[in-house]
């Protein structure tokens, strides 16, 4: 009788197991489908404050660099979040003096590279109107407020 048992045992296990496999397949196929399909690229958001011309134009060529070995659709774009005195840079009024930084970026943006945004609360700070900054910078109310919101409902990821 043990002998039977176990020789039911032997037969009915690998019926089991082959059918939850194709179960447990079934359940990561259909898994794996939703993911792809809902899957976009989210991107990165970088919380930037640099001191002067050279530092911005730094993280600038850094973008630029990517252009060649990082593709936006396969990965999602970067934002770079502006929150200090780099958006003096950007006023109108300097254009003259910054022409080249402010071409460089507006260039990168052009290229869906990368999307700049200015913080509203330092540009007042700083006494720095809205119509002071170019067309192709996106002004936030609050940076920190908007580098929360890109992790948490857009799934960025902060550098």
């Amino acid at each position: 009788m043990r002998h039977v048992f176990v020789l039911i045992l032997l037969t009915c296990v690998p019926a089991y197991a082959q059918d939850q496999n194709a179960q447990y397949k079934l359940a990561v196929d259909h898994l794996d489908q939703n993911h792809q399909q809902n899957q976009h690229p989210s991107g990165y958001v970088l919380d930037i404050t640099v001191q002067n011309i050279e530092q911005l134009d730094a993280v600038l060529d850094r973008a630029d660099k990517l252009k060649g070995q990082f593709s936006p659709d396969q990965y999602g774009r970067v934002v770079i979040v502006l929150h200090g005195l780099e958006l003096n840079m950007f006023r109108k009024k300097n254009y003259s003096r910054y022409m080249s930084i402010v071409e460089k970026a507006r260039h990168l943006d052009q290229q869906n590279l990368i999307d700049i945004k200015a913080c509203q609360t330092v540009m007042n700070n700083l006494q720095i109107d809205q119509s002071e900054l170019p067309d192709f910078i996106e002004q936030v109310p609050l940076a920190p407020v908007e580098i929360d919101r890109l992790e948490r409902e857009k799934g960025f990821t902060r550098l």
